[in-house]
Formats: C-alpha cells, sequence, structure tokens
C-alpha cells in the first residue's frame, strides 16, 4: 500500500526535504524558535505541487505536476479561484468565466479551461477518467456528436446535423472551451443521474 502510495503521489520538493537539516537561529532572547516543535513534515506555504491531467486541443493527455503559483501564472488566475478546486474544501458547483479562462468545479469534474487545454486535477476517480476519455473522443472525432451514456435505455448516440437544422453547413463549430464545458456539465448530470438512480 505505501508503494502505491508512493508512486501516486507527487515528489517532495527538494525545499521541504532540507528543512529537517537547517538550524533554527537564537533570537535575540537567546531562545531556539519553536523550540521541542518537530517540523520535518511540515511544508512552506504554497511550495507543494500538484499533479494535474492536462489534455490539449487534439486530444493529447499528459500528466504534470506543477505548483500553486506557476498555475496562477499560467492561467492568470487569483489563488482564491484555484482553491475552488481544491479537493479539501467543499464549495458549491461553480462555474467561473475570467479572461484567459474558465474555472469548472461541477461535482466530481474540477478543472480550468483555457483556449488551447483543459487542465484537471489528477484524480483516480471514475467520473474524471470517464471526462477525459470523452473529450479525448471528442476532440478526435466529429464535432457534432452528442454523448450519451451506454446503459440498457440510453445506448443510442445522436447527432446533431447542421445541415439538417439551418439549411447550410455551419462554418466554424464551437470553440475549443465550449466543446470542454459542455463534456464537463454532460459529465456532471450524468453523476446527478447516477446518484438519483441509486437513491
Amino acid at each position: 500500500m505505501a508503494d502505491l502510495k508512493e508512486r501516486l503521489l507527487p515528489l517532495k520538493p527538494q525545499s521541504a526535504i532540507n528543512l529537517r537539516g537547517t538550524t533554527s537561529q537564537a533570537s535575540a532572547s537567546g531562545r531556539q524558535p519553536f523550540q521541542g516543535l518537530d517540523l520535518s513534515g511540515l511544508k512552506k506555504r504554497g511550495q507543494g505541487l500538484r499533479s494535474w491531467i492536462r489534455v490539449d486541443t487534439s486530444g493529447t493527455s499528459q500528466v504534470i505536476e506543477v505548483d500553486k503559483f506557476t498555475m496562477m501564472r499560467r492561467c492568470d488566475l487569483p489563488a482564491r479561484d484555484l482553491r475552488l478546486l481544491d479537493p479539501l474544501f467543499v464549495y458549491p458547483s461553480t462555474i467561473l468565466g475570467r479572461e484567459k479562462a474558465i474555472v469548472v468545479n461541477l461535482e466530481q469534474i474540477r478543472c480550468i479551461i483555457t483556449a488551447d487545454e483543459v487542465l484537471l486535477l489528477n484524480s483516480l476517480d471514475s467520473y474524471v477518467l470517464q471526462y477525459v476519455v470523452e473529450l479525448q473522443r471528442r476532440l478526435t472525432s466529429g464535432v457534432g456528436e452528442v454523448w450519451q451514456p451506454e446503459g440498457p435505455e440510453l445506448n443510442r448516440r445522436s447527432c446533431r446535423n447542421f445541415d439538417n437544422v439551418y439549411g447550410s453547413p455551419s462554418p466554424d463549430y464551437l470553440p475549443f472551451e465550449f466543446r470542454a464545458l459542455e463534456v464537463a456539465l454532460e459529465s456532471a448530470c450524468t453523476f446527478l443521474d447516477s446518484q438519483v438512480r441509486v437513491n
């Protein structure tokens, strides 16, 4: 079990490893600060690396490890928006539209959607993995398909045909951000629907 935990958790940053070897300076009164406290397990605030699943516009996914401040600069988001994605806190379902990103917290799906990538908190939750697979499928296959979960009464797929609705094909399709958001909303609805069926 410990071996599995070590493989799934990101490595400790070098600053947290070196914390044990540092000696604290005596204060003006001659006493050692934090005397008697074991600080070896503590880490500096904001130094922790998080594991993210990155899906780009072509449907390619990869796991990256990024700290909070790098993510804030990368997506041009304030820290309070990233707090919504923290799995330790419980927030109501939220979709925040920002200048360069959409922050999504829908049930099990917690992600940041930008113009050219989706960044999901790396989780072993089956709904997160289903979201990644469905997003990849949508990005690599046809644009107008609507995802239907597999089940006894819902085993068919419906397809929007822009030719039949408007008389001519649509010259431009939904941007990447809206397709990723659409899959996230459908995934949240599927999760809620399964919860209602269980209860």
